[in-house]
């Protein structure tokens, strides 16, 4: 039997539809890790978008000086540079002013020279624009005030820096917000680009990409079984104890007076359902019907004692003989009688086959109750 048939033969077996179950499931497990799994938290980012030397003369130029604050920069081997941080709130929640330690004052701290001036020179709103403040504290040290930052909200922070002309210009987070696990810090000029999408699902040649689709395959039908094999064991075996409750049931309704005769059928039913045992009920519903139902077994030639015990996939099945319908619901003429002569329901007399009416008068009352129990 195919996946999809097992799964629209769950779909069959439940009121509340397998489809529905699933999707249950899907959004379940999407609550879950929305409420539990995932990290709410805030998240501040310090993203560099500019370290930029604007003093840089490369050679050395006679009668050439740079004065700052009574100090020739350039015979100290210093230069000025503008730095520019984005400090934003990546994070799904805000960041309030109580969740800031005035022990421990949001700010950044550079790795050498000097900060000799620092202002806030944009924001994504009017309030950070108008609130969101910086000082200096210390040469290489600037603090930031405690404004609020909603989830996607940022400013920037400018600053000008005289520093080391060999020294490449760092910055480093500091301070305490709470719930904030880490300050994350990144440079854009020195981090790796990010590839789209595209471009990692589809790079390599096509050697690469061909010896990728087994593995897709494989792994597609791997997470089916991960995700849908233990619902339809569970299912299946819910199913077989609701059958078994119902064999029970039977046997205390009619005082037992059928066990013996209904034995491999009590088994049968246990396994595989009523759909079988309604259709051969149905086949056996009148002298004329079974007539016509041996008359349509007869003409595939198939001798039920070397036939294969098994239902067939109506999916892939073919109409035959004079009753299609069996065969395109999935049941073999041949399969079909096989089970009647082993349900002893039926019997051989030279070519022609003869019913046990008290066997079968046994399978009508299970399976009519069955039907009762079952809806």
């Amino acid at each position: 039997m195919s996946m999809l048939s097992s799964f629209a033969q769950l779909d069959r077996k439940f009121a509340w539809s397998f489809l529905g179950f699933v999707l249950a499931a899907v959004f379940g497990g999407i609550a879950i890790y929305t409420e539990f799994i995932r990290d709410n938290s805030p998240v501040i980012t310090y993203e560099i978008l500019n370290n930029t030397k604007i003093l840089d003369v490369k050679e050395d130029v006679g009668g050439l000086s740079i004065i700052y604050n009574n100090e020739d920069i350039r015979k100290s081997r210093k230069t000025l540079s503008v730095l520019t941080v984005k400090i934003s709130n990546d994070g799904r929640s805000p960041i309030l002013k109580t969740y800031y330690d005035n022990a421990s004052p949001l700010g950044l701290t550079l790795n050498s020279g000097e900060i000799i001036k620092g202002e806030i020179v944009n924001a994504t709103t009017p309030y950070l624009q108008e609130n969101a403040k910086l000082k200096i504290i210390g040469p290489l040290t600037a603090e930031f005030s405690d404004v609020i930052i909603e989830p996607n909200e940022s400013y920037i922070a400018k600053f000008l820096v005289l520093n080391p002309e060999n020294a490449a210009l760092t910055v480093t987070p500091k301070g305490k917000v709470a719930g904030v696990k880490k300050i994350i810090a990144i440079d854009q000029f020195t981090k790796p680009k990010k590839q789209s999408f595209l471009i990692l699902v589809y790079s390599g040649s096509f050697l690469v990409q061909l010896a990728r689709l087994p593995s897709y395959f494989f792994g597609f039908i791997f997470s089916l079984a991960i995700v849908f094999g233990p619902i339809a064991i569970i299912s299946e075996s819910l199913q077989k104890r609701k059958r078994r409750k119902v064999i029970k049931q039977f046997s205390s309704y009619s005082e037992g007076a059928y066990d013996a005769a209904n034995k491999m059928i009590y088994d049968f039913y246990t396994e595989h359902g009523l759909p079988i045992l309604l259709r051969i009920k149905n086949a056996t519903a009148s002298d004329e019907r079974f007539s016509k139902f041996i008359q349509a077994y007869k003409k595939t030639g198939e001798d039920p004692e070397k036939s294969d015990d098994e239902i067939y996939d109506p999916a892939v099945q073919l109409a035959i003989g004079t009753l299609p319908h069996e065969r395109r619901r999935g049941i073999s003429p041949s399969f079909m009688v096989k089970r009647l002569l082993a349900f002893e329901i039926i019997s051989r007399q030279g070519e022609d086959f003869v019913k046990n009416e008290e066997k079968l008068k046994a399978m009508v009352e299970f399976v009519d109750f069955a039907v009762i129990k079952e809806a």
